[in-house]
């Protein structure tokens, strides 16, 4: 029976009852508290509970990304069947890290007609606050409230929400109280963006993105190494990027980015393919 989620202990009492099966809990489920919270408070977010397997489905406009909390892949495997019985019309996109191209917990998806959406790899960089360029970043700015529908339009115009989990505008309007949102505006266009996180010692890239009609402008450079200023008393540089997208590898790897064997596989339940 689906639920909507009424609190953020909800989902720590999940973990605690699969835990308590005492098996092996596999999960694809990370929760971001702040971010779950938005969901909630949306009556965006859903429980749904299948023997050992606890499922969690985030409504978007049209589609649910899928969560999941196992006692074993086994489990994972009856309850699937019976998850996908009850939604057989509607779209699931999930996401599963993991360090190898192949798993059991990859196959019992794919043995239930999940196919693979697209793939993601992390790259990384230790950093080298030496390196930083010296380009002008005067004309970078900190996003404000009033820049919130242009990035919204961005976002999802330019970018893939089933590949990238997009931020909606309540987490934009986050980052931007933080001052986690870069801008580059001219003629009061925003011409290009970068938002970013710091936790602990990592500096999170997490959307960078310059419109086509600023492409000439060294926009990007000069975001990014707004970027590495604002980070460069961190250790480590990190962000996802889709490993069909061998032009930004390259750019990435011109920074000095080298990719890990840490792969991010979006999967879903219809024959839908990613657009690069």
């Amino acid at each position: 029976m689906i639920k909507k989620v009424a609190d953020f202990i909800e989902i720590d009492n999940s973990f605690v009852k699969i835990k308590n099966y005492k098996k092996k809990l596999i999960t694809n489920f990370f929760p971001n508290r702040e971010k779950i919270e938005i969901w909630i408070s949306k009556n965006e977010f859903y429980k749904i509970e299948i023997g050992e397997v606890i499922y969690f489905l985030r409504s978007n406009l049209d589609f649910y990304t899928l969560f999941f909390i196992a006692s074993s892949n086994e489990e994972l495997d009856k309850s699937l069947s019976q998850l996908l019985i009850g939604f057989s019309d509607e779209i699931f996109i999930l996401d599963i890290v993991q360090r190898e191209e192949f798993s059991d917990v990859l196959n019992i998806f794919y043995d239930k007609s999940f196919n693979l959406y697209t793939s993601l790899v992390r790259m990384n960089r230790l950093n080298h606050r030496a390196d930083l360029l010296y380009i002008s970043t005067d004309v970078i700015k900190e996003a404000s409230r009033h820049h919130l529908i242009s990035l919204n339009n961005m976002l999802h115009s330019f970018f893939d929400e089933k590949a990238e989990q997009l931020p909606d505008e309540m987490e934009l309007e986050n980052w931007i109280e933080n001052k986690n949102i870069l801008i580059y505006e001219e003629d009061n266009q925003v011409g290009g963006f970068l938002i970013y996180e710091i936790i602990g010692n990592t500096l999170y890239l997490r959307y960078w993105f310059v419109h086509p009609d600023f492409r000439e402008k060294r926009v990007g450079s000069k975001l990014f190494n707004e970027f590495e200023i604002r980070g460069k008393e961190t250790n480590r540089h990190l962000f996802w990027v889709i490993r069909s997208n061998e032009n930004a590898i390259k750019r990435y790897k011109h920074y000095g980015f080298v990719e890990e064997k840490m792969y991010n596989f979006v999967l879903t339940n219809k024959n839908i393919k990613y657009e690069d």
